[in-house]
């Protein structure tokens, strides 16, 4: 399937409204009048504006006020614009910095932009702040003295922990495709193709399905724990490997996935490693109720890997899925992670065991990762591939 998918039609006005109900309750608990923005998903669920992700947090700004008024500055204009977006009428308006470069990069012109606004919206004021650099928040403080700068960032991320059902109907949207442009990747391994063949398939799937952005795209083959960075290596028959790649689509919405596949005829060793893996997968999904702790889906995952004399996954088993690919919550060990959290009912999550097999002196990786909602009884997979009736004709 070559075509662009059909991203589901909803209330983007209720999807506002919802998410910075979210956010004013937090400015309110902390006694905020404002809310200074530089994360391009933290400007997102606050303002509903599409910010570039080319160079994340060091381009754009929102300066949000508790009442719902929002003023961005951007990189692409070179004049204040007013009521710059008929759809987003909170938006008042936007305001140029220096363009195509990190805002560290001309500090003295980015905090003159925004220190301008800052005094013209009041003589003193608490500003919550997610990410600004500390070079950034110093010449702030010089420029608008009067102001409080209060860090606010963890508090940002709890709150998208629970999700909105439109939130949840787009976050499934992009799943599917996700799961698509799995299908293709694996289809794409040959002998004597190589592991970029395998990530061009999946990306080709994506941009054809109409996602704004590809977040990320590795393969492992032949290459051993830690670095999963595609490299021009060339299948050989009976070759295991993994890959896990990632997209936003419709509303700026995450997945991130992976999957193991064997190219001809794998070896009898790597098939039941793979085996063992699938049974710690669904170990894993079967502990992951609303109320389970974080570490135990881990713990059970490793105990079960390591009893088949198998590598244990060395990194979280999974973490929440949103206007990020990687946000709330984190699934580890205790120690590795704040707090050890119960999973709630309506959070997305992905799950992403990974083991270690050692044939003939030569260690092999292998992964699975899928994005699920949790549900009252349990999860629900998101990452299911769409049939054809998915998609738009031309």
């Amino acid at each position: 399937m070559n075509a662009l998918y059909r991203w589901p039609e909803y209330d983007a006005a209720e999807l506002h409204r919802a998410r910075f109900a979210r956010v004013q309750q937090v400015m309110r608990e902390r006694d905020l009048d404002a809310l200074l923005l530089v994360g391009p998903d933290h400007i997102r669920y606050a303002t509903d504006f599409r910010a570039h992700l080319t160079n994340e947090s060091e381009w754009f700004a929102a300066l949000v006020r508790r009442e719902g008024d929002a003023e961005l500055f951007l990189p692409y204009i070179d004049e204040t614009i007013e009521a710059p977006y008929p759809r987003m009428p909170w938006v008042s308006r936007v305001h140029p910095v220096a363009s195509w470069s990190a805002a560290t990069a001309n500090p003295r012109t980015w905090v003159r932009a925004v220190a301008g606004r800052l005094s013209a919206a009041a003589a003193r004021a608490r500003v919550g702040i997610d990410a600004v650099d500390q070079t950034l928040l110093a010449g702030l403080r010089e420029e608008a003295g009067a102001v409080e700068f209060v860090p606010v960032t963890t508090e940002l991320h709890r709150i998208r922990r629970e999700k909105h059902p439109i939130e949840l109907l787009l976050l499934d949207a992009v799943s599917r495709v996700n799961a698509g442009a799995m299908e293709a990747a694996l289809g794409a391994a040959r002998v004597g193709g190589t592991d970029h063949d395998v990530l061009a398939a999946a990306m080709a799937y994506q941009q054809a399905a109409g996602v704004e952005f590809v977040t990320h795209s590795v393969c492992n083959l032949r290459n051993g724990s830690g670095d999963w960075f595609a490299a021009g290596r060339r299948f050989v028959e009976g070759d295991p490997f993994f890959f896990d790649i990632g997209c936003y689509g419709s509303g700026g919405y995450a997945s991130d996935a992976g999957r193991t596949g064997f190219v001809g005829e794998p070896r009898e060793e790597h098939i039941n490693a793979y085996e063992h893996l699938l049974t710690a997968y669904r170990i894993a999904q079967e502990l992951a109720v609303p109320g389970a702790k974080a570490s135990t889906l881990l713990a059970a995952t490793n105990e079960y890997l390591e009893a088949q004399g198998l590598g244990r996954t060395p990194y979280a088993i999974g973490h929440g899925v949103g206007l990020r690919i990687c946000e709330l919550p984190t699934l580890f060990s205790p120690g590795l992670m704040d707090d050890d959290v119960t999973l709630i009912e309506g959070e997305v999550i992905a799950l992403e065991p990974e083991t270690t097999v050692v044939v003939d002196g030569v260690e092999t990786v292998l992964k699975i990762e899928d994005n699920f909602v949790v549900e009252s009884q349990g999860l629900r997979r998101l990452t299911v591939v769409p049939d054809e009736s998915e998609f738009v004709r031309a």
